[in-house]
């Protein structure tokens, strides 16, 4: 049952709490810094983007776009990784990351077409879906860190063909809008 996550950008209004619930689910600094600039207090496992404003005509456009590890079913990171340190869960396919193994040669950060993996103190960490939240309590109602703390709903987590029929019920509704 391979887990994954969609986060749909038209709901997302750049908020942050999901940088700051992930740093405080994992016990990383709470202060999310604004990507680019990367982050002296440990890594941001998601990241937000503003994208815009843009005009367009006489309109303004600007969306955030989020961006965590999306748990690849192929996942470039784990082939590019000399030591092994990046595998997949069984259970849940979930991609994680042995720190004992991780030797920071930022060979997966570089394959990644995400930017995911992210280096802080000689090490690579990845989001790893709050394994230890979501594993069997899932039915239960727990939700990763991320989920539980946006308002907007703009992140979804569930299995692979939860996801997929999420996807294609918002492309129906985009469809359905530009038609």
């Amino acid at each position: 049952m391979n887990k994954t996550i969609f986060i749909d950008k038209d709901k997302c209004v750049g908020c942050y709490s999901c940088i700051v619930a992930c740093k405080l689910e994992h016990g990383l600094p709470p202060e999310p810094v604004k990507p680019p600039l990367g982050d002296p207090t440990g890594p941001n496992l998601i990241r937000v983007y503003q994208v815009g404003p843009q005009i367009h005509g006489d309109e303004v456009h600007q969306y955030f776009l989020p961006i965590p590890c999306l748990h690849c079913l192929d996942a470039p990171c784990i082939k590019a990784c000399p030591r092994s340190a990046l595998y997949k869960d069984n259970d849940t396919g979930i991609t994680l990351v042995d720190e004992d193994k991780c030797i920071g040669c930022k060979f997966c950060l570089w394959v990644c077409p995400y930017g995911a993996p992210q280096f802080f103190g000689g090490k690579m960490y990845l989001c790893d879906l709050c394994i230890h939240r979501i594993g069997e309590d899932r039915q239960k109602g727990r939700q990763t860190a991320c989920e539980a703390a946006c308002q907007a709903r703009a992140i979804h987590i569930g299995t692979t063909d939860e996801i997929t029929a999420l996807k294609g019920k918002k492309a129906a509704e985009r469809a359905g809008k530009e038609g």
